[in-house]
């Protein structure tokens, strides 16, 4: 089990400091600092992204069609629905011995030359 971890927190500006001190390092008062128990920050590890959306089903999500444009590999276009979305990141991943490396540096003579072209 971790270690609580104690902060002192000054009882005149609210201020916090790591270490006991006769002087507030804030607003320069003295024996205003009181030890108090931090609160984890992986408690709220998400909690700034909670507030920016709220959560709904997946069945309210209409699915919107975005253009796409081809890599120039079927198979490729195939597994991404259709091709590729601008603005889009896809990661490929795999074992060492499979085919991701080779699928990965392959398309991109291709796909400059169809962005050039659609842009």
């Amino acid at each position: 089990m971790a270690k609580t971890k104690t902060v002192y927190t000054c009882t005149e500006c609210g201020g916090t400091t790591p270490r006991w001190a006769g002087q507030c390092p804030h607003c320069q008062q003295w024996n205003t600092l009181v030890e108090t128990v931090a609160e984890s920050a992986a408690n709220k590890r998400f909690q700034p992204l909670a507030a920016s959306a709220t959560v709904r089903k997946l069945s309210e999500i209409d699915a919107a069609d975005v253009p796409r444009f081809s890599s120039g590999i079927d198979e490729f276009d195939r597994v991404l629905g259709g091709g590729l979305v601008s603005g889009g990141v896809v990661l490929i991943g795999g074992d060492p011995a499979s085919a991701s490396p080779r699928c990965c540096c392959r398309p991109w003579p291709t796909l400059r030359a169809s962005a050039a072209c659609s842009m």
